[in-house]
This record gives structure tokens, sequence and C-alpha cells, in this order.
């Protein structure tokens, strides 16, 4: 979102954010969370890679010991996002906590759909490319993101320079 542009998806107000999401992408949403979730459960696709990364590249031991420490947690955090997501995906705001996991599963959705895609920084968009409606998604979800970010900031309190 470009500094001026009106926000499509989130919009601060009176200490709660709207969401400004159409009937279909409610539901596109939706089915994506349940998507996610079926994915996080079943724990075996090596395109979760990006969500679960390596701490200790260089050391196997370290490696395993940091993720048998964290996963659960982290694979808790990642379904309650999607709980929350799925409970509030038609409501007409949301709190600040609910827009924080509405953030964590807007991410991780991108996590996931670009290590699919193997996704660089350099990589164009084709719009005749075979994978072209799935870019499509990860840069909806990317706006989804970055607007979900500006409605957090909002409800920081104001910076004080010392």
């Amino acid at each position: 979102m470009l500094g001026s542009e009106k926000p499509v998806a989130f919009e601060c107000s009176r200490g709660r954010v709207k969401i400004l999401l159409g009937e279909e992408e409610r539901e596109l949403i939706t089915n994506l969370a349940g998507q996610f979730r079926s994915v996080l459960t079943e724990d075996t696709s090596p395109d979760l890679r990006r969500l679960y990364p390596t701490a200790y590249p260089d050391d196997a031991d370290k490696d395993s010991e940091y993720a048998s420490l964290v996963h659960e947690d982290l694979l808790r955090s990642r379904l309650d996002a999607v709980e929350t997501v799925e409970a509030t995906a038609q409501a007409y705001s949301i709190d600040a906590d609910e827009l924080a996991a509405w953030m964590g599963l807007l991410s991780s959705l991108r996590l996931l759909l670009g290590t699919r895609l193997d996704i660089s920084e350099e990589d164009g968009f084709d719009p005749d490319a075979p994978d072209a409606p799935t870019r499509a998604l990860l840069a909806w979800l990317g706006l989804l993101l970055e607007e979900s970010v500006a409605a957090a900031a909002a409800h920081l309190p104001p910076h004080t320079h010392q």
C-alpha cells in the first residue's frame, strides 16, 4: 500500500480493525486457512521448511534438539491463528489480538506458497505462465499482510524521541 491509497482489506476504526473484504474474499481466506491446517497437521510436506527454518545449519544434533524444543509451540501458534481467522472471517471488525492472528496466518500462507513456487526476489510476474494464478494469490496475500501490518501499527503508542 503506497502511503495515501485507500485500504482494501483492513482499516482502523474506533480502536478496532474493520475487515473490508467482500464475501468471496472472506470465503477464500477461510478456505485457505482450512487447507493450511491440513498441511500443518500432516506435517510431512517439504514445503513447510520455511515455517520451521534450520537454526543450526552446521550442526545436525543441535538443530534437531532445537526443533524438538520449538516445533510444537510453533505448530500450536499457527493452528491457533487458523482457528482465530476462521472464527473472525465473517466479522465486521476484529481486535488487536485477532489481527495478530490474521498477520500470522497471512505470513505463513505466503511462506508456504513462496516455497511451493520456488519464488526468488528476482522473479517477475508472467500472466501467461501456468503458475500465474498462484502467483497472483501470493501477491494478494502480500497486500493483505501489508495492510494488516499498517492497521496494527496504527494501534501502537506514539513514538517519543529522547
